[in-house]
Order: C-alpha cells, then sequence, then structure tokens
C-alpha cells in the first residue's frame, strides 16, 4: 500500500512491458474461443492492458513528483528521477503499442484464414 500511495520510480518500467507481453499472447490465444463464440474480446482486453501500463506510469509520475527523501544523497535521488522520467515514457509508449496493436480488431476480422 505504501507503494500505491508514495509511488514507485520503477512502476512504468515494469508494468509496461509485462502489459504488452500478456496482450500479445491474449492476442494469439484468444483468437480461437473468440471465432467459436462470436464475442469480441480482444479490444476490451487490449483497453484493460492499456490502463495496467498506464496506472504504472502513473506510479512513477507519483515518485517523480514526491521527489527524493532528504536524508538521500544527490545523486541518489537523481537517479530515481531518471528512473521516473523512464518508467513513465516507457509506460506510454507501451500503452500506444497495446492500443494499436488492440485496434486491428476494429478493422481485421480475426475469423478469416
Amino acid at each position: 500500500m505504501r507503494a500505491l500511495r508514495l509511488g514507485t520510480s520503477w512502476g512504468g518500467l515494469l508494468s509496461g512491458p509485462l502489459a504488452w507481453a500478456v496482450s500479445t499472447q491474449l492476442n494469439y490465444a484468444l483468437v480461437p474461443w473468440q471465432c467459436n463464440r462470436q464475442v469480441p474480446v480482444v479490444l476490451p482486453v487490449a483497453l484493460l492492458l492499456v490502463l495496467l501500463s498506464l496506472l504504472g506510469g502513473a506510479l512513477s509520475w507519483r515518485a517523480k513528483r514526491r521527489g527524493g527523501a532528504a536524508f538521500k544523497p544527490e545523486r541518489t535521488r537523481a537517479t530515481e528521477r531518471f528512473v521516473a522520467n523512464l518508467g513513465m515514457l516507457s509506460a506510454l509508449l507501451f500503452a500506444l503499442v497495446i492500443l494499436m496493436q488492440g485496434s486491428a480488431a476494429l478493422i481485421l476480422d480475426e475469423c478469416l484464414r
């Protein structure tokens, strides 16, 4: 709970690639199920995983906004700010990638072979 309240600088670095990996695997795994039942699930799953990636970016943003503790050396605070910035950008990039992969379900029919 402390990490949710204060944020973690590496949240976006972890959540973005993890959400993208899950999205890629689910896109392939859910196609036969979706074709048999005619229920579109790829796009809602993609939107959920975009949200997961952006939540990790929000954790990085909170850690950056909080700054470092006063007792930490300046070098450590600068490193945490750098990792937080990188986490925010990484989470945003992976959210866009997941959104682009999921939006293909709007154009392409998964059941065509």
